[in-house]
């Protein structure tokens, strides 16, 4: 009997680290192959929870992907403290090829794979900015 009592929470736990680390494998897969483009930040939303406020927050993004057309896509991430976003800011984010709706933040090394989209206007601007 003590066993079946140990068992049930032992396989919720090793379900709940197995899905960590599934995702968290699927994220280092994707900012390794990903397509990494400059977004541009539309609107942000907080997320609540039950109610309350959270750390999360929903950014709206439009993406351009090179010789296609511009699409909305949102992310939900926290924002550290301190960092401010408003609308009009170009945020790196990696695309998953496979699956053009999985849109997440890139990393630093990633970053330095960024292809430049968007109008020549912007193009010429991010460039004499260094990105």
């Amino acid at each position: 009997m003590k066993i079946w009592f140990w068992l049930f929470p032992l396989v919720v736990m090793a379900g709940v680290v197995g899905w960590y680390w599934l995702q968290r494998r699927r994220e280092e897969k994707l900012q390794r192959e990903g397509m990494v483009l400059y977004a541009t930040v539309i609107s942000l939303e907080p997320v609540t929870v039950f109610r309350k406020p959270s750390p999360v927050t929903k950014i709206n993004l439009w993406v351009q992907e090179p010789g296609g057309l511009r699409r909305d896509v949102s992310i939900s991430t926290r924002i550290p403290a301190g960092q401010k976003f408003v609308p009009g800011v170009m945020l790196p984010v990696v695309i998953d090829r496979s699956n053009p709706k999985r849109v997440i933040p890139a990393n630093e090394e990633s970053v330095k794979r960024a292809q430049l989209t968007g109008s020549r206007e912007q193009r010429r601007r991010m460039k004499s900015q260094g990105m």
